[in-house]
């Protein structure tokens, strides 16, 4: 739950989820996203049901959120390799190109193939004992997704703010000012660039 709060906020703080404002708030004493927390206990409980109820629908939910989490990282994995592995910037850790090339093959490969093991069609003819619930949740959530994406998401969705020089640890973190850990003007900055 806190993992997935954590997650609920950083993508809300963001502008991706319907009520961003809503769920991007943090607790002024406690220091959490308390909404995000309240939502995430909602969703445990509405799963913890279906469970009850049904556990191939359970399964089905499962089964298509690590396909999805599977495709979200092949993603970057994939246009990484199709931009020839150069567009990263400047790091302390570099592996040998070759190296390189083979773990995201491998990666890649592995994606592809969780992905067809979970997706794939059922055995003919299909009854209710034999379905593939993976596909339908698949479906679903696929919906959902690119619904609110349009609807929302492409107006107001910034992505996450990443300073360069302080992942390659040329800049200190607390340079750029002391505002709970955020970098004062920084990110306006870039933002009006």
């Amino acid at each position: 739950m806190a993992t997935s709060s954590r997650m609920i906020y950083a993508f809300a703080r963001d502008g991706g989820l319907p009520a961003s404002p809503f769920f991007s708030k943090v607790h002024p004493t406690l220091k959490v996203p308390l909404n995000a927390l309240y939502v995430t206990s909602v969703l445990v409980i509405i799963f913890g049901c279906i469970f009850l109820g049904s556990s191939s629908a359970f399964n089905a939910i499962v089964s298509s959120s690590v396909v999805m989490l599977d495709i979200a990282y092949g993603i970057p994995i994939a246009i990484h390799c199709m931009r020839g592995r150069n567009t990263l910037p400047e790091r302390p850790f570099v592996i040998p190109n070759i190296l390189g090339w083979i773990a995201n093959m491998i990666s890649l490969a592995y994606i592809s193939l969780t992905t067809i093991l979970f997706l794939f069609p059922p055995t003919l003819p299909v009854s209710g004992s034999n379905m593939n619930y993976c596909v339908a949740a698949f479906g679903i959530v696929l919906i959902i997704s690119t619904f609110q994406w349009v609807v929302d998401g492409r107006k107001n969705f910034i992505g996450p703010r990443i300073d360069v020089d302080i992942i390659t640890g040329e800049v200190a973190t607390g340079e750029y000012g002391e505002n709970n850990g955020e970098y004062g003007g920084q990110y306006e900055e870039n933002d009006r660039k």
